[in-house]
């Protein structure tokens, strides 16, 4: 099985941290009989290297092909850039005869999508349409595809993002203090302004830090933060490697996260993992995550007052702090973890590679045994 990636292993984003959970998790788990390769299709650095990594995933893709390595493909679809590419992978697996599934990730894919010029916007449709099936993160973004594309319906798969299980247990302040955290790309989408904001609304409670992690607006945010005189209680330390955001979630209260936009971000469930309470915005498929007052809070985009009092309200009220990230917690072991996500992946995989008029398709007793590549 071949999974096309963005960065690949340790790669920036949600989706490089969704790939290394499930390469990790199968790789480990030999009775599955499946091998994965990353085909990475962007890779890091500059535009034109970017393009030139690009270049090398279709020929080795062809190679593959040509050499019996690949069953099927996976392709991870976000918005922009990675729809064009995307698009491409898919005409090349087409011709190539490769069974791929399409699994749509893209914060903004449905105002980008609906936008798109008709040439891009029948590529996207295409890529869709000749795929075996289509992977959603919410039933928010099944009805953003399903109703654009309603013949796409009877192949489309609803599969939340999950993250592996926590065994570290939370570390708490020595001082006492209660710590938010925002992880994240620096900017509008995330809300990255409105939070600095909210925060400076708090600024005459000495009980909390904060810290504003990730790549994107780095020194705007700090400039920002600045100008409202609380950067002495705000750490903005930059983009953090998986060992550091576990690290800095262990040492975490309360996380936020009010995006104007998103697909399902990875870091909510790791924050329920940790059982994290979470204050966010009800955009993509958060709503179907978060329900507010049992698991997390919800806050309306763009409130800067609401934020505030919703972070006023954990920082001060210690049981509703617990009392919903136990209820995350439980909500992640039951939904979100890798094990049973993993084994829907498998059997998806294993359907797209078998005769489709086969009458037992789904009797696990009739899985191929050799190693699906």
């Amino acid at each position: 099985m071949v999974v096309a990636t963005p960065l690949g292993h340790a790669g920036r984003g949600g989706i490089d941290r969704l790939n290394d959970a499930i390469f990790e998790t199968i790789e480990a788990r030999s009775q599955l009989h499946i091998h994965l390769d990353r085909l990475v299709t962007r890779g890091k650095g500059s535009l034109f290297k970017a393009q030139l990594v690009f270049a090398f995933a279709l020929l080795r893709l062809a190679l593959m092909r040509l050499r019996g390595q690949v069953d099927a493909l996976h392709i991870h679809l976000s918005d922009r850039g990675s729809s064009y590419r995307k698009a491409v992978v898919g005409r090349v697996a087409e011709y190539l005869r490769i069974p791929y599934v399409v699994h749509l990730h893209g914060a903004i894919f449905e105002e980008f999508w609906s936008a798109a010029p008709p040439i891009v916007a029948r590529a996207i449709n295409r890529l869709f349409e000749q795929s075996e099936r289509i992977v959603v993160l919410g039933q928010h973004w099944a009805d953003v595809v399903c109703g654009q594309l309603p013949q796409v319906a009877p192949k489309t798969t609803i599969l939340p993002n999950v993250t592996r299980t926590r065994q570290r247990g939370h570390v708490p302040d020595k001082d006492g203090r209660i710590r938010i955290t925002f992880l994240g790309e620096l900017g509008a989408r995330k809300g990255t302004p409105q939070l600095i904001d909210a925060l400076s609304l708090l600024a005459n409670r000495p009980e909390w830090t904060a810290t504003i992690a990730g790549n994107g607006s780095v020194d705007e945010s700090r400039i920002r933060l600045r100008s409202l005189a609380i950067d002495g209680r705000v750490s903005i330390p930059g983009w953090l490697d998986s060992t550091a955001t576990d690290e800095l979630l262990c040492r975490t209260d309360i996380l936020v996260l009010p995006s104007f936009a998103e697909g399902l971000p990875m870091v909510i469930l790791e924050a329920f993992a940790h059982a994290i309470p979470v204050v966010a915005t009800p955009v993509g498929a958060i709503p179907e995550v978060i329900e507010d007052g049992r698991n997390g809070l919800l806050v309306p985009v763009g409130n800067v007052s609401a934020l505030a009092a919703a972070l006023v309200r954990l920082i001060g009220g210690p049981e509703l702090r617990r009392t919903l990230g136990q209820a995350a917690k439980r909500d992640h072991a039951q939904r979100y973890d890798i094990d049973s996500y993993v084994d829907q992946l498998a059997a998806i995989w294993r359907q797209i590679t078998r005769a489709p008029h086969q009458a037992l398709l789904d009797d696990p007793r009739l899985l191929p045994r050799r190693p699906m590549t």
